[in-house]
């Protein structure tokens, strides 16, 4: 029977000789919640559902699976370092966490990290974590992807006792084989490969550091790079690349599917007290009003022109008359209309083809009388 201990936790911060003898890294990922939940699910003796299964072996973060069109983590790491890194086990001990301003990413919520322990459990580790050495003599290593999966190792090393949880599998760079760079890039292009779903401030993280880092070593024609790199169409690189500056408020109205991309890139071209003043105006705001306001408009002139766009949606509409009769005989029609028509404009009939009356519709309805 499993038994629940107390485990010790170094800080994030801690230096390699005050980790010693320790079992993970730190203490942000004691979560007695998860691990009973977790303890619970390995007590378990039932099978996982078919559905369960499906779902563990994405929250793993097994490559193939997860992994966005033909791109998977050695693919990443060898376009970034030219290598894949070697296989070793390492103890993890010696783990660090990837430095909070390199991954800024959603946390994994605790039911997938659940499911992630149950299926590292039975089935072992699917993907290898992959770190860099921190000195020469190999006694601490960074983590740049997997820090998920070091958590699940330490509780299930604290609920098992079974000493195979104090190491764990990882792709390693040496002492002074990668840059601050490429570490970083690598970290945030694993992340963007591994995970099975992303939110909007996610996946514009990833795409932006891409951007930012091949422009940082002058690789020409960045937008098509990076959209070879990371198997999407160019313009959303373009519009992805723009969305990392949104304000936090928009991103989550951007998730629920309250505007679309090209709306959100629109919105985070202008500056963040802009983005401030329409949030606060957002129960009116919809795509195509943004898609009105030309990305260069002056800032100051955004909210005064989002105001006129606004006026002129709500304001009441003008019946220009309607039709009182019509007589048709031998292909003549005489209609008879009240007609109250704007200055500068005459009044025409048209036959229209039903197939673009909507079209027609939509951009001429105030015109049109019925």
């Amino acid at each position: 029977m499993m038994r629940n201990r107390t485990i010790n936790f170094a800080k994030s911060d801690a230096r390699p000789e005050d980790i010693k003898g320790t079992i993970g890294v730190s203490d942000r990922f004691a979560d007695p919640k998860l691990k009973e939940a977790i303890e619970e699910q390995l007590r378990s003796e039932q099978p996982m559902a078919p559905e369960q299964e499906e779902a563990a072996m994405t929250s793993s973060e097994n490559a193939e699976e997860a992994s966005r069109g033909k791109r998977d983590v050695d693919d990443v790491l060898t376009e970034i370092a030219g290598t894949a890194g070697r296989f070793m086990r390492i103890p993890r001990a010696k783990l660090l966490p990837t430095p909070e301003e390199w991954n800024p990413f959603s946390q994994v919520s605790r039911e997938k990290k659940v499911l992630m322990a149950d299926s590292i459990y039975r089935t072992g580790l699917q993907q290898p974590i992959v770190v860099r050495s921190m000195d020469e003599t190999g006694s601490a290593y960074q983590i740049l992807a997997g820090n998920t999966r070091n958590e699940i190792f330490g509780i299930l090393y604290e609920l098992t006792k079974n000493e195979k949880y104090t190491a764990i599998e990882a792709k390693v760079y040496g002492y002074g084989e990668l840059t601050d760079d490429q570490a970083r890039e690598i970290a945030s292009d694993t992340n963007y490969v591994q995970r099975a779903e992303l939110s909007s401030r996610d996946k514009a993280y990833a795409i932006h550091t891409k951007v930012e880092m091949l422009k940082k070593n002058k690789v020409a024609a960045v937008l098509d790079r990076v959209a070879e790199q990371m198997d999407i169409q160019r313009s959303s690189v373009f519009y992805w690349n723009k969305v990392f500056n949104l304000i936090p408020e928009f991103y989550a109205y951007f998730d629920e599917g309250r505007i679309r991309l090209k709306t959100a890139s629109r919105i985070a071209s202008w500056p963040p007290e802009v983005q401030q003043a329409l949030w606060e105006r957002r129960d009116f705001l919809t795509d195509d009003m943004i898609r009105q306001i030309p990305a260069k408009t002056p800032y100051d002139q955004v909210i005064p022109r989002f105001e006129e766009l606004l006026e002129e949606s709500t304001a009441p509409k003008k019946e220009l008359g309607h039709i009182q009769s019509m007589d048709v005989q031998d292909r003549t029609y005489t209609i008879h209309a009240e007609v109250d028509r704007p200055d500068d404009s005459e009044v025409v009939v048209l036959c229209v083809p039903k197939a673009k009356m909507k079209a027609l519709c939509r951009k001429y309805g105030d015109y049109l009388i019925k």
